[in-house]
């Protein structure tokens, strides 16, 4: 897969429907939405009968209707006439959770149904038991979408509540770290996916990472400067940071790269923030990590160069 094609799938995974129009994610990348249905991990079924009108209408979504004697969907348009929908504008398809999780867990030895069993209809589910380093025993995983929707979250709490884990329990989810609600549950570890897949192409978990996010007083550190092996925590003179999104991972990735190397650890700005993934409007460091300034306790700027000075 690509880098693209995980985002698309973590975008689906967030949408309110379980059921999306296949032809809605072509709009966003045909190649991509084809890739994740050959892999699979996009399966068709049914329809979603919501079109736009192309007429007086001005776009406006209608709901397509089946003909029994067409035998196809349509909708009346304006004048009263009956306008035919293609089966494919209309397919449906959904994530197959089960594959997905299987994908993300490929690199840990699972104890569990071969399939995720829903905790609450299609929004949170349980996905067994994993083995991770540093815990006593194996790590009950529970896989959430949604997070940042305050009715899910609400539902969430409260099936936490109900079901504590006996130390603690993992909760997975597609919602981006930055939206993730706080919460006092201390045993239940939120993490985001895009946060410790060991490749940003692949949704395969890193175990070293994720380690690293649930028991991150066991990492060795170097003093006084240290990361994680995908710079989404950085240890500061005796300080953990947390760094969310790819950008601000890669951009993270490419500085500590040049001060760990016998080479210069200089590098300049516009090329760390072309090559983290930026666009053109983003030409500044302040600019890539938003309204944090955490990062320049241990990062230096000047005459357009940048590098890590701890």
């Amino acid at each position: 897969m690509s880098k693209r094609a995980v985002d698309l799938l973590l975008r689906a995974m967030e949408a309110r429907s379980p059921s999306l129009q296949v032809s809605a994610l072509r709009q966003v990348s045909h190649a991509t939405t084809d890739t994740l249905l050959k892999a699979k991990l996009l399966v068709t079924s049914g329809h979603v009968p919501v079109v736009a009108g192309m007429d007086d209408y001005e776009d406006e979504l209608i709901e397509a209707t089946w003909s029994a004697k067409l035998q196809a969907y349509g909708y009346h348009d304006s004048a009263g006439r009956w306008i035919t929908v293609p089966d494919q504008d209309i397919a449906a398809c959904g994530v197959d959770y089960g594959l997905a999780l299987a994908k993300m867990l490929v690199a840990f030895e699972r104890a569990g149904p071969s399939r995720p069993t829903p905790l609450n209809a299609d929004l949170i589910f349980d996905a067994g038991t994993i083995k991770l380093a540093g815990a006593k025993a194996p790590v009950p995983v529970w896989f959430a979408r949604r997070l940042s929707d305050p009715r899910v979250w609400a539902q969430l709490e409260a099936l936490i509540s109900r079901k504590p884990p006996q130390e603690i329990r993992i909760i997975l989810t597609s919602t981006a770290d930055g939206r993730i609600p706080e919460t006092s549950q201390k045993r239940n570890h939120f993490i985001s996916v895009a946060d410790v897949a060991g490749d940003l192409s692949e949704l395969a978990i890193s175990p070293q990472t994720l380690g690293a996010r649930v028991f991150p007083e066991q990492v060795q550190r170097r003093f006084p400067l240290d990361h994680s092996e995908d710079c989404g925590m950085v240890w500061h003179r005796g300080e953990k940071l947390t760094f969310g999104g790819d950008k601000q991972r890669r951009l993270l990735q490419l500085l500590f790269q040049a001060y760990w190397s016998e080479n210069s650890s200089a590098l300049r700005v516009a090329v760390v923030l072309e090559e983290a993934g930026y666009g053109g409007q983003v030409n500044t460091l302040k600019k890539a990590f938003g309204r944090r300034n955490d990062w320049n306790r241990f990062i230096e700027i000047d005459d357009g160069n940048c590098w890590i000075d701890p």
